[in-house]
């Protein structure tokens, strides 16, 4: 694949990603994230296992992949995807997606890194007014971007499970696939620092650098 081709690709994946996650409002919150900030809050790290299922536009096939989520406040996330040993680390200064199926390594910068954060930063504390929601019914909330309207490509639909943390996350890339993030086995321990959000890279993998 060229060079400008993967570059695109990357970009579409990292908008995928940035929707993972259900949000709060500063130090407040929304309902549809209140339990999960709390708890975040008080212990310093939130993790989580999961399974993404996206559902292909064209074929109206559902893919699916497991893996497990890490959070911790004041910016950071960590995806790892153990069956293709796929790692994301997003940090406000910049961030790594490692890729070893493609031999390589996505160097983030800190627009990129944003992007791909602009859902996880608001369940950090100090995040800012930027979403609202709507309680659809029980335990279900759509969560929209206040700046950008209701867009799909802005829009998340937030499904609670039994203690009020996140259980599933549906939304839709634009003119690509429907997904879904089921969440489960929330943990909440000691936080570990920034050490562990940061990906290095073996010596034989390309490094790919994104803005």
């Amino acid at each position: 694949m060229a060079r400008g081709a993967m570059k695109r690709s990357a970009l579409a994946l990292l908008a995928g990603l940035a929707a993972l996650a259900p949000v709060a409002r500063g130090s407040v919150g929304l309902e549809s994230a209140k339990a999960l900030a709390q708890r975040l809050r008080g212990s310093g790290r939130a993790e989580a296992q999961l399974e993404r299922r996206a559902l292909d536009a064209f074929t109206g096939k559902w893919r699916s992949s497991k893996g497990r989520v890490a959070l911790e406040p004041p910016d950071r996330a960590l995806l790892e995807f153990p069956a293709t040993g796929e790692r994301v680390a997003l940090r406000a200064d910049g961030g790594e997606w490692l890729q070893p199926g493609l031999g390589q390594m996505l160097r983030l910068g800190p627009t990129n890194a944003a992007a791909a954060r602009r859902w996880w930063e608001l369940l950090l504390p100090g995040a800012g007014d930027r979403f609202v929601e709507q309680k659809l019914g029980p335990g279900q909330y759509a969560v929209v971007r206040k700046s950008e309207g209701a867009g799909e490509a802005d829009t998340a639909r937030v499904t609670l499970d039994a203690q009020g943390l996140p259980a599933q996350l549906e939304y839709r890339i634009p003119g690509a696939d429907r997904v879904e993030y089921r969440l489960r086995a929330w943990k909440f321990p000691r936080a570990r620092g920034r050490a562990g959000f940061v990906i290095q890279p073996p010596d034989s993998l390309q490094i790919v650098e994104l803005p």
